[in-house]
């Protein structure tokens, strides 16, 4: 869904040097992202939410607080996230 040359634009990278960790990252994001989610979906939202689970990790990756970056994505996804019971 993203491509590693959009979350490299997002990030403001413009080396090679990272590119793997970036990748790794992108997965990241998407599968926290989708866990939330509870169903597939391709919208601008789920877009803009694996970006900044991306950055986030990216700026953080020493001193990621989880939790937070779960909580954040929670609120982001919330409108679309489906219901289970």
């Amino acid at each position: 869904m993203i491509k590693l040359d959009d979350a490299k634009l997002y990030l403001k990278v413009d080396h090679d040097d990272e590119d793997e960790l970036i990748e790794h990252l992108i997965e990241t994001s998407y599968q926290l992202c989708k866990d939330i989610l509870r169903q597939a979906s391709q919208s601008e939202v789920l877009k803009t939410a694996i970006l900044f689970g991306v950055a986030y990790l990216y700026e953080h990756r020493e001193t990621a607080n989880h939790k937070e970056l779960k909580e954040t994505l929670y609120h982001l996804l919330l409108a679309e996230r489906k219901d289970v019971f």
